[in-house]
């Protein structure tokens, strides 16, 4: 009897393939990882206080390109260009250290809109996590951001940000909440 390989379709810990009569066989894999990959915190009791004006959301964020490719549009060049001067400054002034590679942050947010239009904090994120990217953490893929508040500050528009390594207990605390 002749199989026939029709797609694949790997769910937790069988293989599924399909031969021609549609007949399935089970091939058993390797159990799943249980966990993500996690690098203990070198410098756990780290943080990093700033404060960043408001980022443009991702609908302001790109614009076409005749080619049908997109773009970043000057605004969100311009707010790169200043948030990576003031995250630097930031850095220096409060000797951060960036962790090692598979280092796990969580990133606590407080955003002061300039008006009470509503919005989408949750927007802003795309553009904020990827000018942090490289300078404070290697990659916005091991960063856990938590809105904390969105209050209203007509006079000075921003954001209030705090960095900091998840420890062990902190994500034992944090999955508790779900259980």
């Amino acid at each position: 009897m002749a199989f026939f390989l029709f797609p694949k379709r790997l769910y937790r810990t069988f293989l599924f393939i399909y031969n021609i009569d549609k007949e399935v066989t089970l091939i058993p894999i390797a159990e799943p990882v249980k966990d993500l990959y996690r690098d203990k915190p070198l410098y756990p009791t780290k943080r990093l206080k700033m404060s960043l004006p408001l980022p443009p959301s991702v609908n302001h964020m790109y614009y076409n390109t005749r080619n049908g490719g997109k773009r970043l549009t000057s605004k969100a060049e311009n707010y790169i260009r200043k948030s990576r001067a003031l995250i630097n400054a930031a850095i220096e002034e409060q000797n951060w250290i960036i962790q090692s590679p598979s280092t796990w942050y969580y990133l606590d947010l407080v955003f002061f809109m300039p008006d009470r239009r509503i919005r989408d904090s949750h927007n802003m994120l795309k553009l904020l996590l990827d000018v942090m990217e490289g300078i404070v953490y290697n990659n916005d893929y091991y960063v856990c951001p938590r809105i904390q508040s969105v209050e209203y500050d007509k006079k000075n528009p921003r954001i209030e940000l705090c960095i900091t390594p998840q420890t062990n207990s902190a994500r034992t605390k944090a999955l508790q909440l779900v259980k």
